[in-house]
Parts: structure tokens; C-alpha cells; sequence
């Protein structure tokens, strides 16, 4: 958890995280992202523009995510070399198992995918997406 916290400070420091990102940050909830998006709404109509929000549920996010893409996002933003060696150490020799009708398969090395259980998962794919926010963010404004 500690580590988790201080990825996710780093990243904010870093400018990995959209602001639009609420998830996986202190002094941040859905609740805030929800009020922040009613006040625009009511600004905008005010204003009489039109406001939408656009909503989005990465499919199987915790699968998708490359060990390589994420550590060279980390880089290229100037995080502390000991928190990116870390985080690929966490990614390394992944392997996965797979159980069909009792029986157990061989295990493989997988390159991609982070543990569902991990506290360090939810900032990891926060980091991960945060370019995908900033390219909605660009296209809709």
C-alpha cells in the first residue's frame, strides 16, 4: 500500500494523470468527479451550451495493460528510477495457469496484464490510460 501511495504521488507529480482522473488519488472520489460534472453542466447551460460527459469502462483493463508501454510512459515522464525499477520487477515473470474441467495446463509467461488484487493495480492503470483521457479531452474540447 505504501508503494501504491507513493506511485500515485509520483504520478501526480509527473503530470501521468489526467485531471479528469478521480480513481486511484487522494483528496479525489467519485463523488467529486460527479459534483464537478453537474456544476459544468449547469455552467454550460447557463451559458446555453451544450454538455455531455463521456463515460468510459475500459474492457478487461487489468489485462491490457504492456509492462513495456507502462514503464516507458514512466520514463519519458522522469519518475524516480527506484519506483520504475520496482514497478518492473512487480510486472516481471508473470505467468498464468489455466484449469479446464480439473485439468491444470501449463504455465506461461505472459508480457501483458497486472494482478487484480494488487493495491498497487488501480494507479498502475490510472498511469496506463492517462493518455487516452487527455486524447478525449482534446477531441471534445
Amino acid at each position: 500500500m505504501v508503494v501504491a501511495e507513493q506511485l500515485a504521488e509520483e504520478a501526480s507529480r509527473r503530470g501521468l494523470l489526467s485531471n479528469g482522473q478521480y480513481g486511484s488519488r487522494k483528496r479525489r472520489s467519485s463523488i467529486d468527479a460527479a459534483a464537478i460534472m453537474v456544476d459544468r453542466a449547469h455552467t454550460a447551460w447557463r451559458e446555453a451550451h451544450i454538455a455531455g460527459k463521456v463515460p468510459m469502462n475500459i474492457k478487461a483493463a487489468f489485462l491490457s495493460v504492456w509492462r513495456g508501454r507502462l514503464i516507458h510512459t514512466m520514463r519519458g515522464k522522469g519518475m524516480h528510477r527506484d519506483l520504475i525499477r520496482w514497478k518492473a520487477r512487480f510486472l516481471t515473470d508473470q505467468r498464468v495457469e489455466m484449469v479446464i474441467e480439473g485439468n491444470v495446463m501449463q504455465r506461461h509467461l505472459v508480457e501483458a496484464g497486472i494482478p487484480k488484487g494488487s493495491p498497487m493495480s488501480p494507479i498502475v492503470i490510472a498511469i496506463d490510460t492517462s493518455w487516452l483521457m487527455r486524447s478525449v479531452k482534446e477531441m471534445v474540447s
